[in-house]
């Protein structure tokens, strides 16, 4: 099957957020469902498809966002049918698994799927890119008998059944245990081999008994697993008199035609979205990665592990900071001259003149090499050193003319105040040294308003852009603050983690932007004052990656503040909630990342996420670290992903703003 390469991408649907391993094994299971499909068409052997998946195709023609396997359905007759080819008709990586093929089968579903693990090529692109083992799961539908007493009879059978099947993993030693297991002994004439597994013989009993009244053709039929235990999945024969085929993902899926008899049965309330349905552990992909996690002996990890380290933001200066403590410097020095000057000494006058005067050009040069020519500060600076200059000459003539008088006297002139001469003269003299402070005020606008702060932001996609933009807006409309829109390249990645094509989407953006090309911008020499990231993971997302030299890691080695955005926005999530519990556990996919640890700030979008992320954090890498997180973590970003303006948007900007123009030293505490 072939699949556009943006179908793989992390999403957030209906609330719910995709990672994009998760779209891969969809899109395995999808395969494996296609040769399942061609083989029932070449022998005329119908299928339909079952639980999370028929309930996927009706309500949205896709999968359900929370769900992570495949399900199909067939009858018994034509199940049976189909264990007779299957397994000559599947291709060599793939097995069928059941009652049928397997003595010590413990599981009610049959199941087809790729057995094979690992990174082979081939399997690797034509099971879209997942290394791991996979599957779809097969329910058999068998009749219900028409006589209720029938039924009843095999509902106290099924009670016996249940007994062992409690207490089967757990304690076999209790009296009910081994009394339920010998009256089924006694019902069934048998006799348990207790030299072998239990749990394998109980289940291909229980198995037979679903198919007890099959050959009389009762008006409903079962999922008998749901129905024997639950009382769920039972539904009218007559349901399944037709086929009807919609579309999903590409394909044509079969679906009975009373589909809605099949779905009322199995979730009452079908139309209703919820996210806590499902039996097995979510997701099922968690086992698959440790699988083979250990087969490659720890050589394959695609998860980030949290380090001290990562913690750690060491102190940058930019040429921002530089210019403006040298601006801070040269009023020092202004001050420290006419404190050599109302104590007499004229000597640290002149060396200090001439010293600030030799700086100021240096600086105006390197604001040239910076700016380019024809700044205001360059020019400041040139009529500083002129002030700086006329102070020199005027201190030198009363030097010149103190000497004359000294030598006159037959005395050595030690170039020392205090001197006797004209007040009108002394303040002049003052006059002429106070000139360069005037400079040193304009020259420390100009400087603000030629070197604002810069705050870099590096999305990868157009797209993503979206939850960055109403920050930009707001910073541009400030005008404090020059706002650099860099869009980085990005990778897709092959199954064993190595790069595919590589992908630029700087002509994507929105035209009323001005965007600065990635190759253009140096980080080494520009050390931003701030840099926006809405990719967290580094290298940690097995499906694409941003360029390595954009990874947070590598960032943050570049600029004194970095923030993190989240490009999506999920239906709040409350740790505690059953109802939450699978968007909690995905969690893992958006949190357990570098980019969160590396981030001074990360913006999330409620204060009832920040919670949710904490709770994670906490499960990921202990309390400790979640106090340290906790002052890292705002919950003020409730526009993101687009809201134009509003309070969400106010609160987000006066976040970043405190953030931003915060000194190191209060960072963390006014983050």
């Amino acid at each position: 099957m072939q699949f556009e390469r943006e179908f793989f991408y992390d999403e957030v649907r209906d609330g719910f957020y995709i990672p994009g391993i998760m779209k891969r094994a969809w899109g395995a299971e999808l395969t494996i469902l296609s040769e399942v499909d061609r083989i029932c068409k070449k022998y005329d052997i119908s299928y339909y498809a079952d639980g999370g998946t028929l309930l996927g195709a009706v309500r949205d023609g896709q999968f359900i966002p929370w769900d992570d396997d495949l399900d199909i359905m067939m009858l018994r007759e034509d199940y049976n049918r189909f264990v007779q080819v299957v397994q000559q008709e599947l291709p060599e990586e793939m097995s069928f698994y059941s009652f049928e093929v397997c003595k010590e089968y413990e599981t009610f579903a049959s199941s087809v799927g790729k057995a094979i693990i690992g990174f082979d090529a081939a399997l690797l692109r034509k099971y879209q890119e997942i290394p791991y083992s996979l599957g779809i799961d097969i329910f058999v539908l068998d009749a219900l008998s028409n006589d209720p007493e029938d039924e009843e009879y095999r509902n106290t059978i099924w009670e016996l059944f249940l007994e062992i099947l409690k207490f089967l993993d757990k304690d076999k030693k209790r009296e009910s245990f081994n009394q339920a297991l010998k009256e089924i002994e006694n019902l069934f004439d048998l006799h348990f081999d207790k030299g072998k597994k239990l749990k394998p013989q109980i289940y291909r009993l229980l198995y037979q008994l679903f198919q007890e009244f099959n050959e009389a053709g009762g008006d409903y039929l079962a999922n008998m697993p749901y129905y024997a235990f639950k009382g769920t999945c039972k539904f009218p024969r007559s349901a399944f008199k037709k086929t009807r085929w919609i579309p999903f993902h590409g394909m044509q899926l079969p679906i009975p035609a009373d589909y809605d008899a099949i779905l009322r049965s199995e979730y009452t309330d079908y139309h209703k979205k919820v996210r806590s349905i499902g039996e097995h552990d979510y997701p099922c992909l968690r086992a698959k990665e440790k699988e083979l996690h250990d087969i490659s002996q720890g050589k394959w990890d695609l998860h980030y592990h949290f380090s001290d380290k990562d913690l750690v933001h060491y102190e940058i200066q930019n040429f921002r900071d530089l210019a403006m403590s040298m601006a801070e410097a040269f009023t020092v020095l202004q001050k420290q001259l006419f404190e050599y000057y109302h104590e007499g000494d004229i000597h640290s006058c002149l060396l200090g003149l001439a010293s600030m005067q030799e700086k100021a050009i240096l600086f105006g040069n390197a604001i040239e090499q910076k700016k380019g020519k024809g700044t205001e500060s360059v020019s400041i600076l040139e009529q500083y050193c002129d002030a700086l200059y006329h102070a020199h000459e005027a201190l030198m003539a009363i030097v010149e003319l103190n000497v004359n008088e000294i030598d006159e006297q037959g005395r050595r002139n030690e170039m020392h105040f205090p001197m006797d001469f004209s007040s009108a003269l002394q303040k002049e003299m003052q006059r002429t040294l106070k000139k360069p402070s005037y400079y040193l005020k304009k020259l420390n606008t100009a400087l603000k308003k030629e070197f604002k702060k810069q705050v870099v932001f590096l999305p990868h996609s157009a797209k993503h852009f979206e939850s960055l933009r109403p920050l930009v807006d707001a910073l541009l409309e400030a005008g404090d603050t020059e706002c650099k829109i860099i869009p980085i390249p990005y990778y897709d990645r092959y199954g064993d983690g190595s790069l595919k094509e590589m992908h630029y989407e700087g002509e994507d953006f929105p035209k009323e932007y001005e965007i600065t090309d990635y190759r253009n911008y140096n980080f080494a020499t520009e050390l931003p004052d701030c840099i926006v990231i809405n990719s967290p993971y580094d290298q940690f997302n097995p499906v694409w990656m941003v360029d390595p030299h954009y990874f947070s890691g590598e960032l943050k080695q570049y600029t004194k503040k970095l923030v993190y955005i989240p490009w999506f926005v999920t239906d709040e999530i409350n740790p505690k909630e059953k109802e939450d519990g699978k968007a909690f556990r995905i969690m893992d996919y958006y949190v357990n990342l570098p980019g969160l640890f590396h981030s001074d700030l990360s913006i999330v979008q409620s204060e009832g996420m920040k919670k949710a992320y904490l709770s994670k954090i906490t499960e990921f890498a202990g309390k400790d670290i979640r106090k340290k997180m906790s002052k890292k973590i705002s919950g003020a970003g409730s526009c993101l992903l687009g809201e134009k303006e509003g309070q969400g948007v106010k609160e987000v900007v006066s976040c970043f703003r405190r953030f931003l123009f915060a000194s190191n030293k209060n960072l963390v505490s006014k983050a």
